[in-house]
């Protein structure tokens, strides 16, 4: 794949100006080149100055501090680092935080220029046609311990593609969108490119590093180059989001045992069942609808939970009364929000020892 993580900034600017200069090779007197060419340098001159003066600034005396230039990503779009907000002198902190807000300004200024590029692009790229066999897409959501980002994968079963303009525009359940935009100067034959989104940080009241959207519903990618350009409309709420969820939940288990009526002194026991996660590390906030049942008695109870984390006994008794007789079979089910996927098992009942 072309992402590489904790990259250099100069690497990731040298790259930016690559781009352009590619862009110029092509048509050298196109104004829109120019202009975005001017933009693109005024914003990475800005950024790296914002950045030097940070370097430069004392630091708060934290040791985990962290800075911008120290986590970023190798997409467009996404030229802010992480940051974490010291503990020490409010005056250095404050010092800090006016270069920091310039240079979210600055990457505000370069990424919308970036926006751009697309339509740049779109101009010396070929004819829009059929992806079928060409162009394959998968998108995998954060999900439980898949986290924290989504991923998107787009490979090229075609041939070699030059200064290639890839958009990707995300949108969520809230019918918000997102736009990032790539740049491979060569995208092999038979090579992927991957995309990472992220949810992004708290930086100074705002939002920063966000790439995706809550509930991603459909991607819609456009890829231009000279050599082949196509449209994908990628729909991954409902099936392909049900299948990754599956995949996710491959070697989910439980174990259980139930629990019989104990009289007791100041209170009694209700009948109930005592389930245990195991073969993942920790599911999402989920609902467990449990059924008791014996020959044609049946009599169930849902409740929802949170998070559920491995090796972790979840207790789910009945109400007072609410149970009137030992169950042979004991059915439960898993399920989450926004998914139709749902893990079902049956745990038998030894009555002999009503566990």
């Amino acid at each position: 794949g072309h992402f590489r993580d904790n990259r250099e900034i100069a690497e990731i600017m040298a790259d930016v100006q690559s781009t352009l200069l590619d862009l110029r090779e092509i048509k050298s007197n196109d104004k829109e080149i120019m202009y975005l060419s001017d933009q693109v340098q005024n914003a990475n001159t800005l950024f790296l100055q914002c950045i030097n003066k940070l370097n430069a600034l004392p630091k708060p005396a934290d040791e985990g501090t962290m800075f911008v230039g120290s986590m970023l990503d190798g997409f467009f779009g996404n030229f802010l680092g992480s940051y974490h907000r010291g503990l020490d002198a409010e005056a250095k902190q404050n010092a800090l935080n006016v270069e920091l807000q310039s240079a979210i300004a600055a990457v505000d200024q370069l990424e919308a220029a970036l926006l751009l590029l697309p339509k740049v692009a779109e101009k010396y790229s070929a004819t829009l046609s059929d992806s079928t066999g060409r162009i394959v897409v998968d998108f995998n959501e954060s999900w439980g311990y898949s986290g924290p980002n989504d991923w998107l994968v787009l490979q090229n079963r075609g041939e070699t593609l030059k200064d290639c303009t890839i958009l990707v525009q995300l949108t969520g359940a809230s019918g918000k969108v997102r736009k990032n935009v790539h740049f491979l100067e060569t995208w092999p034959s038979n090579s992927s490119m991957w995309g990472r989104y992220q949810s992004g940080e708290e930086v100074l009241g705002r939002t920063v590093e966000k790439t995706t959207v809550t509930q991603v519903q459909e991607l819609d990618i456009t890829i231009y180059s000279p050599q082949f350009a196509t449209q994908i409309q990628y729909v991954y709420q409902g099936a392909e989001k049900d299948k990754d969820i599956a995949q996710i939940c491959k070697d989910l288990s439980f174990q259980g045992a139930y629990q019989p009526y104990e009289s007791g002194v100041i209170w009694d026991t209700q009948r109930g069942a005592q389930i245990t996660l195991n073969g993942v590390s920790y599911i999402p906030k989920c609902r467990v609808d449990v059924a008791f049942r014996k020959g044609e008695q049946s009599k169930g109870w849902h409740w929802n939970h949170d998070s559920w984390m491995k090796g972790e006994t979840k207790s789910f008794n009945t109400p007072k009364g609410g149970l009137t007789f030992d169950p042979d079979r004991v059915d439960f089910e898993v399920s989450f929000p926004n998914t139709n996927y749902k893990y079902k098992s049956t745990l038998t009942v030894d009555l002999k020892s009503g566990k």
